[in-house]
């Protein structure tokens, strides 16, 4: 009999460790994202900062380890001193971005205290639009430095004499677009970018800054050979979905193909370097969006489909350790949110489902692996004005495997993306010899268009099995339309 699938999985072959910092997330004031999202002033579901603590606790199970804010779009036109100070008397503005009014009560204080209630490290994004260097140096002042100078002074006065020590800077976002504040052709932006990084980084050299990228080679190229001394990652941004379940699970070999094609522009910008001093990627945002808008406030609702697209993304970036080292879904709550909240509760997405399998349920240290799969080809059509693109020989069962620190356990995940048959597939594994009984962790529910919602929040969720025939080489049987994780004990 023809063997249509296949794992195998070798220990020696090590491409490299993960960062923590690709299961990151983004807050943008944007909805109800963080009013009424994360930040909810008198509610009984609070804490004495204002902060849901339902939304507290679901964020840290999930050990959310990086947390971009104010934007997005909204960044472009924010003046950070605006949201300083008692919250009573700062300024309500009008926000450009999103055509709405901003009342300021969630700034920069606020943001840093959050960030270590949920024991994140902060990301800011500095505005280039209506901003300037001066602006931009006077925020990092406020946060990181030390001494008299004002802006430190000016932190202590605002009840916070310790510095922040916020390491992640970027200059910009999506720039190329004529829809952001701060739009400019790729040379333009490349010189504002390193005149912002270098004067930011005398300031404090320690600081890690994100370059603008536009998903074009173009842009990409010119921004690095402009600037590539002096930044330390190149964002990407990857909006996707359909509401046919195949075009949406196979957009994970669209986004792994962009990544791709930005990891060889990286390579041509920098041919000397090695690996480890290149600029790496920052995928800070990327998400399922296709129906959400501003009447409904962004507010998708996800489905199983768009639960196991989040799982594939993972797996591609586990693949690609050694180049993409941030990621930030977009967003956290209830704007295009893998968490959604009302003013009695809330409840988890798919998406946050896949959060919770990948983080607490995978290693460290990415092995090979190799996959056999039967194939199908698609054409996916365009949504808010994206391109079209053709994918060909999409595999129903994408894997990857990874072990422990301590190389103790060996973690398998694998979706299946057929929509209605079981994948058996024989498992080998070289140099781990397991025992017999396993682990099993499936994110799965009734159908591909499934949701959680406030009536049923656990229509789809992770359930937990043993298996007990584990063995160098064992057969398993993945769902249909399932992401899986066996965890193994090495014997």
């Amino acid at each position: 009999m023809r063997e249509s699938y296949r794992i195998r999985v070798d220990v020696e072959r090590v491409i490299g460790k993960i960062d923590p910092n690709i299961y990151g997330h983004f807050v943008e004031h944007l909805g109800r994202c963080i009013y009424g999202g994360i930040y909810e002033e008198n509610s009984a579901l609070s804490d004495e900062n204002g902060f849901r603590k339902d939304v507290l606790k679901a964020v840290r199970s999930i050990k959310c380890p990086l947390l971009r804010w104010p934007g997005g779009n909204f960044a472009s036109n924010y003046h950070w001193e605006d949201g300083i100070g008692p919250k009573d008397e700062r300024p309500v503005r009008f926000d450009l971005a999103w055509n709405k009014e901003e009342t300021n009560r969630f700034g920069t204080d606020e943001f840093i205290e959050y960030c270590r209630a949920i024991g994140a490290e902060p990301y800011i994004c500095v505005n280039i639009g209506t901003g300037s260097l001066d602006e931009a140096i006077h925020w990092l002042e406020y946060c990181n430095s030390t001494g008299n100078s004002y802006y430190a002074k000016l932190r202590g006065q605002n009840g916070h004499p310790e510095p922040y020590q916020v390491k992640y800077w970027g200059v910009g976002n999506e720039n190329y677009g004529e829809w952001q504040v701060g739009y400019r052709s790729a040379k333009e932006y490349a010189k504002v970018l390193r005149e912002y990084a270098y004067f930011m980084k005398v300031i404090d050299p320690t600081i890690k800054i994100i370059a603008v990228g536009a998903d074009e080679p173009e842009w990409d190229l010119e921004v690095i050979k402009t600037a590539g001394k002096y930044i330390d990652y190149i964002s990407n941004h990857q909006y996707l979905g359909s509401d046919d379940y195949y075009e949406t699970v196979a957009s994970v070999y669209w986004v792994k193909k962009r990544l791709e094609v930005l990891k060889s522009v990286i390579e041509i910008a920098q041919p000397s370097m090695k690996e480890e001093e290149k600029v790496k990627i920052a995928l800070d945002e990327w998400n399922i969006w296709y129906r959400g808008n501003q009447e409904n406030d962004l507010e998708e609702n996800y489905a199983l489909k768009d639960g196991l697209f989040a799982a594939g993304v993972f797996i591609t970036m586990h693949r690609l350790c050694q180049s993409v080292t941030m990621a930030n879904l977009a967003q956290l709550v209830n704007v295009l949110g893998a968490i959604h909240t009302d003013r009695k509760g809330l409840y988890l997405t798919p998406i946050y489902r896949a959060f919770d399998l990948f983080v607490n349920h995978t290693g460290e240290i990415v092995l090979d692996t190799s996959v056999k799969s039967e194939t199908y080809h698609i054409e996916v059509k365009a949504h808010f004005g994206r391109r079209e693109f053709k994918l060909a020989n999409v595999p129903y069962l994408d894997t990857s495997a990874t072990l422990s620190r301590n190389k103790d356990k060996l973690y398998i995940a694998a979706v299946n993306y057929h929509k209605e048959e079981d994948i058996e597939c024989p498992i080998f594994l070289e140099g781990f010899s397991p025992s017999a009984e396993a682990k099993v962790y499936e994110l799965n529910g009734p159908n591909v268009m499934a949701t959680n919602d406030f009536e049923n929040p656990e229509r789809i969720k992770i359930k937990t099995g043993m298996i007990k025939n584990a063995a160098s080489k064992f057969d398993y049987s993945f769902p249909p339309h399932s992401c899986t994780v066996i965890e193994l004990n090495v014997k």
